[in-house]
């Protein structure tokens, strides 16, 4: 089972909405509020202007294999938050991992490659010489500074849970159906299931 950290970039211009979907997380770190120009190009057409972006880790360790549902539980919950066929949240979703910030997405471009249910994969940074480094594609907002120090940040944490579960302790493993994102606790072989939350 190859294990990796679940993050979250949400662009939003309600606060309110915002708020309200935080509260289904089960948040670890989340990031500087940032108003970056070219989300504002990109996405201001559909959910109008003022927008801002943040960036999230969730408590737990997430099976790599499980990006697929992980995007799909995204889409959903955009779905969910929309108004009258306009997103007033968007959502990617993506893990990262010793070496790696990998992306989802339902778009297809050049340095994608295709997961499967129509989910595409993007790495976004490479970790070499002592850092996460940006990619010829990688988004600008993903190019700024700050941002890699969150994510290098979040990528430390990471090592210290995954350290921590191959040594046989406890960690909390986290799920995604379509609609629903729950937590497991694993020690070893041992799973004992949470109820998902509605």
């Amino acid at each position: 089972m190859e294990l990796a950290k679940p993050i979250l970039a949400v662009i939003y211009r309600q606060e309110d909405i915002l708020r309200e979907f935080l509260k289904e997380l089960c948040l670890q770190d989340i990031s500087p509020i940032f108003g970056f120009p070219s989300i504002q190009r990109y996405y201001s057409k559909e959910m109008g202007d003022g927008l801002l972006k943040v960036f999230i880790s969730l408590q737990g360790l997430m099976r790599k294999e499980d990006l697929i549902r992980f995007k799909l539980w995204a889409m959903q919950k955009e779905m969910d938050f929309s108004c009258s066929g306009r997103r007033s949240i968007n959502i990617d979703p993506g893990y990262v991992d010793e070496h790696h910030l990998v992306l989802s997405s339902s778009k297809k471009r050049g340095g994608r490659f295709y997961l499967g249910e129509g989910v595409y994969a993007e790495m976004e940074y490479l970790f070499v010489y002592g850092g996460f480094r940006p990619l010829y594609w990688t988004y600008p907002d993903y190019r700024d500074e700050r941002v890699r120090r969150f994510f290098q940040a979040v990528r430390e944490r990471f090592l210290e849970e995954l350290k921590t579960a191959k040594h046989g302790s406890n960690f909390q493993l986290v799920s995604f159906t379509q609609n629903i994102l729950y937590k497991t606790f694993q020690t070893g072989r041992v799973v004992c299931k949470e109820e998902p939350k509605a």
